[in-house]
């Protein structure tokens, strides 16, 4: 009887990581709001504004500089002075973005092509 309850949940377990494996990946606004953006970050005019808008950002970043920046925003930011202007301005400082690289690579995505 312990060997079918030990391979019933076995079982359960498996069709459970392979529901995972095969579900969508998140779409950008997704992973946006799930990290927190957010509380700091306004998105379509409601949100945080504790942080700069997200506007033009094509022209500040390119894709892996944002990334490398919301990997670490501080190591990033301190030989960087626009960044450093705006922890003078904006006193929240950015967070490290603790997300899988795969989401923070959606996120990044994401705001190059909704705030170009």
């Amino acid at each position: 009887m312990k060997h079918l309850i030990a391979i019933a949940l076995c079982s359960i377990l498996c069709v459970l990581i392979l529901m995972m494996a095969c579900s969508a990946p998140p779409n950008g606004k997704t992973v946006f709001i799930e990290s927190g953006c957010a509380r700091c970050h306004e998105i379509n005019g409601t949100g945080g504004s504790q942080a700069p808008r997200l506007q033009g950002l094509q022209s500040k970043w390119t894709p892996e500089s944002l990334e490398a920046f919301l990997t670490d925003p501080p190591a990033y930011a301190k030989d960087n002075a626009r960044l450093l202007a705006y922890q003078k301005k904006y006193p929240t400082p950015m967070p490290r973005l603790e997300i899988a690289p795969a989401r923070r690579k959606i996120l990044v995505q994401y705001l190059l092509k909704r705030y170009p």
